[in-house]
């Protein structure tokens, strides 16, 4: 099935190991990935997600230093509120061609998913995002429940690539809600939230996030704007 994903993309991955392709642009390293249902073997669907190569390996426990790229189910629906809101097909007989209805969707969805990162700078807006992003039919997953450690993120990839721009937007967002509760958890600070984030990410990564930790303090000081 992948020798037919990469014809249908028309792109030529890097590697092909299984279900995943892989494609590298200057210092992003995307992923597409073909996978089963859990529960139902005989459906399949596929994803798309964009790392940062740089910090990729150290950022694996945190689910990768990127961003995944989500697209419409076969009924159309452009409504990103599902998960995964990827499309879920029926996996085909033998070696039978992809159903028009499959390889429609690779066609017409696949390429924007790719390139839907531009550069490192616009992942970290794109990590900074209130909400999904939406570019040429599909659409960048950005849940509210990991807002802060987005951000924590995107302030770490700022300073890996010493993207001062992006560290400014980063800050902005930080002292602009950081007294504003976690949703569901009423005593939980997103600013608290993004410390105990960065201590975890400062470990695994080696870079100096301390300023953000001491945001779990009572009396916090917020960064400086760069």
């Amino acid at each position: 099935m992948a020798d037919q994903f990469v014809e249908l993309l028309g792109t030529a991955p890097v590697s092909v190991d299984g279900g995943k392709l892989t494609f590298v642009r200057g210092s992003l390293y995307t992923t597409l990935s073909i996978w089963k249902d859990r529960y139902d073997r005989s459906a399949f669907g596929w994803m798309v997600y964009t790392d940062y190569i740089d910090l990729r390996d150290r950022m694996d426990g945190f689910g990768g230093m990127g961003i995944r790229i989500d697209h419409p189910a076969p009924s159309g629906n452009g409504d990103p509120s599902g998960i995964p809101a990827a499309a879920c097909y029926l996996w085909p007989a033998g070696s039978a061609p992809l159903p028009s209805e499959i390889a429609g969707g690779v066609t017409h969805y696949g390429p924007p998913s790719l390139s839907f990162v531009r550069d490192s700078h616009d992942l970290g807006l794109l990590l900074l995002a209130d909400t999904h992003i939406h570019r040429d039919g599909v659409w960048s997953f950005t849940p509210a429940n990991n807002e802060p450690g987005r951000l924590a993120k995107a302030i770490l990839l700022a300073r890996q690539c010493g993207d001062q721009e992006l560290e400014r937007a980063a800050v902005t967002k930080l002292r602009n809600r950081g007294e504003e509760p976690v949703p569901r958890r009423p005593y939980y600070l997103f600013r608290q939230a993004v410390a105990d984030w960065s201590r975890q990410y400062a470990k695994a990564t080696g870079i100096d996030l301390s300023d953000l930790a001491k945001l779990k303090r009572k009396r916090p000081q917020y960064p400086e704007i760069p």
